[in-house]
């Protein structure tokens, strides 16, 4: 399947360059609009191979016999789509090669099945009620709910195709989708519904992987009324994820500052100003996922506007922090959004002054660090941890927010926060350090157990102050440990682990954004070698991958490629910035 995206708009092409599978489509604003484009014509084109593949355009070649040919092959048919951001434009170029005139009647089949994301993803899809007007040589599919509406508008998509010989004929047709937003959230409030002009200037004279990586942020990109933002992944997670884009941001914001402001800035819009269980928000915390598609807009799933991430908000703070040493001004911008992250972290650590999760949604996610999968945070014998759960590297972004908030307070506002500071990094240190392995617990869970397991999140440590030098130290010397380090990069969790599988989303794979992290702060706090090493693998990776890292991919000591990655996916092209910075390519 090919993706292809420019602004809100995508869509997914079959290998055989036709849409018509159970997940291609053009998909607008979390909605699959149609689900089936396909050419009937008169005469019989075989598939021959594609042609070109870009992020917002693909074509492929199809060949026939004419009616007068004796044996060759003698007609070829490029079939491209384009992108643009407003529109999917679907051409067909008939090239005659024959010695007579060429008659053809072509007619597109299309399926207009307006589907919610969620239907896809879960291979469930209903049928909707879609009213069709034929007028003016154009074809309008409209679909209306109580949240919504949809339409589609194609122009042209009936012709009778004359090739003259040794000629060429060229149709093409354009699809335009629109929506109408009958609720109002934060979403559909924020999304741009006409597309903005990209004023993304990157100097790409760097390798063949940080072209691609300028490419792909390119494609990720959204239109809001506030400025871009970039998409989580595709081709499910096109949409805004507060944790995957202020990763981006810290991976980033030295080369994007632009990019990195109006991520803050949206996601400071986006905050939580109300208590809602059923989407597991406070006031104060920062977004996880927002969504406005048809499902989410009627509540049968919670991600119109979605809570359940524990770290995203000390993330946002520790970013804020960085943007502002870099660039200023942020502070003054962002005050009340980070007064009342402030206020929500203030009242939501437990006694030791650790951030802990439980979700109260019955729809939430069960695990809220970025690690949610529901088997990820487990010991090392294999038992699953019992809730709430105080995630390590969670504390390590903690203590960072609160060294923000030092700074941009005054007086005994600024003492409270370092204070607080001060607190929890001799708490962690006591309560997560495991002596005998000389390294982290993964989490202490609701019985005030430590979660034992050997994984990658303690590397995340390494960006934050709350572990002195000797601990950082003891932290990259396992990380680099044959158990850890498979050569492509960090594990996300050790092989000596009961639960470990080298190709479980959470506990044994490699996330090229999780290694990236570690190795930033593996190069922040001196650790040169390790950093340089770590980046190394990962570039090895990504040439395996055709200079884009996906995902995540098997982590035992072969690369295997995990069947339902995102790629291209943000915080994984962030990482291909970061590791090409610590190599210094192209920089």
């Amino acid at each position: 399947m090919y993706t292809l995206k420019s602004g809100n708009l995508m869509a997914l092409i079959g290998e055989n360059g036709f849409i018509e599978g159970k997940s291609e489509g053009l998909y607008y604003m979390d909605t699959r609009m149609i689900g089936k484009i396909v050419p009937e014509i008169s005469q019989r084109f075989d598939f021959l191979s594609l042609g070109e593949y870009k992020n917002d355009s693909v074509f492929f070649w199809f060949m026939a016999k004419s009616p007068s040919s004796f044996h060759d092959k003698d007609l070829l048919l490029k079939v491209e789509y384009r992108v643009d951001g407003q529109k999917l434009r679907v051409s067909y170029d008939f090239l005659n090669y024959s010695n007579e005139k060429v008659f053809l009647h072509l007619k597109n089949v299309i399926d207009y099945t307006f589907n919610d994301i969620f239907e896809i993803r879960s291979d469930k899809t209903e049928k909707r009620e879609v009213k069709i007007e034929r007028k003016d040589g154009e074809e309008i599919a409209t679909y209306k709910s109580e949240y919504l509406e949809h339409k589609v508008i194609v122009k042209g998509s009936v012709s009778e195709v004359v090739i003259d010989p040794k000629d060429h004929a060229e149709i093409s047709f354009d699809i335009f989708p629109y929506v109408k937003f009958k609720k109002k959230t934060y979403g559909t409030e924020l999304f741009s519904i006409e597309p903005k002009k990209v004023e993304f200037n990157f100097n790409k004279k760097g390798s063949a992987m940080i072209k691609r990586a300028a490419e792909d942020v390119r494609m990720l990109l959204m239109d809001t009324k506030y400025g871009h933002f970039p998409a989580a992944g595709l081709p499910w997670f096109a949409t805004i994820f507060g944790r995957d884009s202020i990763v981006f941001a810290i991976q980033t914001m030295d080369l994007f500052p632009e990019l990195a402001h109006d991520i803050l800035k949206i996601l400071a819009l986006t905050q939580s100003k109300k208590r809602d269980d059923e989407k597991d928000a406070v006031p104060g915390k920062i977004v996880h996922e927002i969504r406005v598609g048809e499902y989410a807009l009627s509540g049968k799933v919670p991600f119109s506007e979605y809570y359940g991430s524990i770290d995203a908000t000390p993330l946002f703070l520790l970013a804020v922090g960085r943007y502002q040493k870099m660039y200023g001004r942020i502070f003054d911008e962002l005050k009340e959004s980070i007064d009342l992250a402030a206020k929500y972290l203030d009242e939501s650590v437990d006694s030791r002054g650790y951030l802990y999760y439980r979700s109260k949604s019955p729809n939430g996610l069960s695990n809220q660090g970025w690690k949610d999968s529901g088997d990820s945070v487990v010991f090392s014998n294999g038992k699953m941890a019992t809730p709430p759960v105080k995630l390590v590297e969670v504390q390590a972004y903690l203590y960072e927010a609160y060294m923000t908030l030092s700074k941009f307070y005054s007086g005994e506002l600024s003492k409270h926060f370092l204070d607080k500071a001060i607190s929890l990094k001799k708490n962690f240190n006591e309560d997560f350090w495991m002596e005998k392995e000389k390294f982290f617990a993964l989490a202490i869970d609701g019985n005030g157990d430590r979660v034992d397991s050997i994984t990658s999140n303690p590397g995340h440590c390494l960006i934050s102050g709350i572990i002195d030098d000797d601990r950082a130290y003891l932290v990259t010397k396992r990380l680099m440990d044959p158990d850890m380090f498979t050569g492509w990069g960090i594990r996300t969790m050790s092989s000596k682990m009961a639960a470990y599988n080298p190709i479980a989303y959470h506990n044994g794979s490699v996330w090229p954004h999780d290694t990236s992290i570690i190795a930033l702060g593996m190069y922040e706090r001196g650790f040169k070698k390790e950093s340089i090493k770590l980046s190394k693998a990962l570039f090895k990776s990504a040439r395996h991958f055709n200079w884009r890292l996906p995902e995540l991919f098997g982590g035992n000591e072969y690369l295997v490629p995990y069947p339902v990655a995102c790629s291209p996916q943000l915080w994984s092209v962030g990482a291909e910035f970061v590791i090409s910075k610590i190599l210094k390519e192209g920089f």
